[in-house]
C-alpha cells in the first residue's frame, strides 16, 4: 500500500464508522482533524484513532488501551490477529455503546 491508498483507505473507514453509528442510532460525536479521528460519547467519554503515516498503521485508543493496526490481507490486522473494527466495537461497548461494523 502506497501513502495515497493508505489515506484513502483510512478515510473510508472514518466514514464507515460515522454511516454506521448515525444508521445504528450511537450517542456519539465525531470529529476529524488532520490525521485524528475522535469519537466522542454521551457521557462525554472519547475513542481516538490516528493515522500513523510513517508506519502506514492504524492506531486505536479507548478505555481498553490503545492498539495498533496494519493492513494485511485487505484488512486492518493488530498483532494479535485481531480486526480493527472488532476492536472498534468492543471498545464502544466499554465506552457504553453498543455498535456492529460488520
Amino acid at each position: 500500500m502506497n501513502l495515497v491508498e493508505f489515506h484513502q483507505n483510512i478515510e473510508q473507514v472514518w466514514d464507515h464508522i460515522e454511516e454506521q453509528c448515525d444508521e445504528q442510532d450511537v450517542d456519539v460525536d465525531f470529529e476529524r482533524q488532520g490525521s485524528v479521528f475522535t469519537m466522542t460519547f454521551g457521557n462525554r467519554t472519547q475513542i481516538v484513532i490516528n493515522k500513523q503515516e510513517s508506519m502506514l498503521e492504524l492506531w486505536l485508543a479507548s478505555r481498553l488501551g490503545g492498539l495498533h493496526f496494519a493492513w494485511k490481507d485487505n484488512d486492518w490486522i493488530n498483532h494479535d490477529g485481531k480486526r480493527f473494527y472488532d476492536c472498534l466495537s468492543e471498545a464502544c461497548a466499554a465506552h457504553g455503546e453498543e455498535v456492529s461494523f460488520a
